[in-house]
């Protein structure tokens, strides 16, 4: 078992300090900082704790700059809203949801967690006002700021790589666009980076052609029909396209209503592979090969990152990548 050395020596106070502290000495007086990170030093060191002791008592502010009907339409980000709730109440972590840094005092919360796309401006408040943030889903500035994200990179030069690998060589793409509340006109922030991998993936394996990159206005299941009509419209007009990497399953949901809509046999001609794995997944016509990101797993990293930064004041930003796993079903079969 650890021993009482071992935790005072990472936690950086004395034995004494550490000892009286795990063993319950009321007469001990130590600030709140130093009894929460000397507890959380025995946590990560498996030293035995009462539960009492293991509920954490953090503000934490949760900036969420999403547009409130986009997140309803895309279950990726409702998701991830629930996960930071849950994962909250589970720890006994104290949050606040709220949209801008602006109007936010610092002072009253231990760290923050962030999510969704910020002005220069509203970028410069969050590093100046926290020094322990983290951004979950993705990364704004890494100088600047820590991360947990899924690894979208690897999914999708996974996917791309499945598809030549079947010999597929008319390989398209469904994409969105992130739109901010944060942002005069809640205009366009930045494109989807996994366009950038796509079309390095392909330009490399001299396959890419921009007659088959389908842009929708976001990532929502409405963008995806959208853009699903025009797909199959194409395909009904002799457009060449055996394959699709869509990147969410929102988008996908969308293409696939569309085509089916057209034509029902379209969606079959095609091996589609998409990224989130949502509930519906697996319910949809041809039922939807797509990447499982585990976003309970995405959630507790970020609070355990900030955990680590709260209770040993680190500085340091690093970025966590959180591997997705491919769920093979009809739109894509595994082969046996």
């Amino acid at each position: 078992m650890t021993s009482i050395k071992e935790i005072a020596l990472v936690a950086g106070f004395s034995q004494s300090t550490v000892s009286r502290l795990l063993n319950h000495d009321e007469t001990l007086s130590v600030s709140e900082s130093t009894r929460i990170k000397i507890l959380e030093t025995a946590k990560k060191l498996h030293y035995p704790l009462r539960p009492q002791e293991l509920k954490k008592k953090y503000k934490i502010a949760v900036f969420f700059s999403l547009n409130p009907q986009h997140e309803i339409e895309d279950v990726y980000y409702y998701d991830l809203r629930r996960c930071i709730v849950e994962y909250a109440n589970q720890e006994y972590i104290d949050i606040t949801f709220m949209n801008n840094p602006n109007t936010t005092d610092a002072k009253d919360y231990d760290g923050a967690l962030a999510v969704g796309y910020f002005d220069t401006l509203q970028l410069q408040q969050l590093h100046q006002n926290f020094s322990h943030i983290i951004f979950i889903d993705g990364n704004p500035d890494p100088e600047y700021f820590s991360s947990v994200q899924p690894d979208l990179e690897y999914a999708t030069t996974k996917a791309v790589n499945l598809f030549i690998n079947r010999n597929f060589t008319d390989i398209g793409i469904v994409t969105g666009q992130y739109w901010s509340t944060n942002i005069p006109n809640n205009q366009v922030i930045r494109l989807d980076s996994r366009l950038n991998y796509f079309r390095n993936i392909m330009t490399d394996a001299a396959l890419y052609n921009a007659d088959l990159l389908f842009q929708a206005h976001d990532f929502t299941m409405s963008s995806g029909l959208a853009v699903g009509r025009i797909i199959g419209n194409a395909m009904q007009n002799g457009l060449s396209l055996n394959a699709l990497f869509i990147s969410s399953d929102s988008l996908a949901i969308g293409v696939l209503n569309a085509l089916n809509e057209i034509d029902a046999n379209l969606a079959q001609k095609l091996a589609i592979i998409s990224i989130n794995d949502s509930a519906s997944a697996a319910y949809t016509q041809p039922a939807l090969t797509t990447f499982h990101i585990d976003m309970q797993q995405l959630v507790t990293a970020g609070f355990d990152k900030l955990d680590d930064m709260i209770s040993f004041n680190r500085t340091m930003q690093t970025t966590t990548l959180i591997t997705p796993t491919l769920i093979y079903r009809d739109s894509f079969k595994k082969h046996e």
